[in-house]
């Protein structure tokens, strides 16, 4: 969930909706004249966020602008993760990672502690995205981006979403090849049903995780990520029909058989459900692996 760097009532809030990730914006939702006011907010928002379990990030300007003097201000507050927008090299990665790890070793901070999550914002971060996933050992997800993108290609942006969906599943692959967590673009439209429909096919392709820019959406976003209570059912007892017959035991009456992609998509739901059952039970600090909003 992103929201501004400097507006205490809009973090809380966002806070209250139950995000798994608060990202404090110091690039598009922070004006410049409240950037050095705003860092120290989020230093601030970032205790807050760990007590209540939430990971606590922030996305800084890009380093050539004033992205070191967002970095030099947030990070006595020692965020879990730095979100660098307009990635569009393993160079920048490399001179993020340097400069955070200057200020891990000023600040006596662990050494590697601080993630980052490059943003892919245009068509040459999109096809460097492998170069860019492994540029540093300290990324280990990445977002994509989709007005900046959208504005890049000369899309048509609507809500079906269909402008983006070739670069959405491609994202994906990269980022599974590289062994990160991909952050799904962000849904930008106030439609509750088109964005329950664009969840289920993301879900459907593999996505996990989902960026949201509207508190109002992150209750939509769990509910359709999170396995319900009667899929698990359905899941658990599909792997062990499966099973049974592979085991050569009689179906049930009436049963039909269970095609292999039918037991593989179930296998999946339940190491899903597993995964969610660990974060619950995690303390509350939290690192970006795993699924999110």
């Amino acid at each position: 969930m992103f929201v501004p760097g400097l507006n205490a009532e809009a973090q809380r809030a966002a806070l209250a909706a139950g995000p798994d990730a608060l990202v404090a914006d110091l690039e598009e939702f922070t004006a410049p004249a409240d950037r050095p006011a705003a860092r120290e907010r989020i230093v601030a928002l970032f205790d807050e966020c760990r007590a209540q379990g939430v990971v606590a990030a922030t996305r800084i300007n890009k380093l050539e602008d004033c992205g070191l003097e967002d970095l030099a201000g947030v990070m006595p507050g020692a965020p879990d993760a730095v979100f660098l927008p307009h990635a569009e090299s393993a160079e920048q990665i490399a001179a993020l990672d340097r400069a955070i790890t200057a200020h891990e070793t000023a600040l006596r901070l662990p050494l590697g502690s601080t993630e980052i999550v490059p943003t892919l914002e245009s068509a040459l971060g999109v096809v460097r995205a492998l170069a860019i996933l492994s540029a540093s050992p300290r990324v280990s997800s990445c977002l994509l981006a989709a007005e900046d993108l959208s504005a890049n290609l000369g899309a048509e942006r609507a809500p079906d979403g269909i402008e983006l969906h070739a670069l959405r599943a491609r994202f994906l692959v990269d980022c599974v090849a590289a062994d990160c967590v991909a952050i799904d673009c962000p849904f930008n439209f106030r439609d509750s049903a088109a964005l329950e429909a664009d969840l289920r096919w993301a879900r459907r392709l593999g996505l996990k995780s989902k960026c949201a820019t509207f508190a109002g959406q992150i209750e939509t976003i769990h509910a359709v990520f999170t396995p319900a209570p009667d899929e698990v059912a359905r899941a658990t007892a599909t792997v062990a029909g499966y099973e049974a017959e592979r085991r050569g035991e009689a179906p049930a009456a009436g049963a039909a058989p269970i095609d292999p992609p039918v037991y593989n998509t179930a296998r999946r739901l339940l190491a899903r459900h597993a995964a969610f059952e660990q974060w619950t039970a995690q303390a509350p600090v939290r690192t970006l692996k795993g699924d999110a909003a």
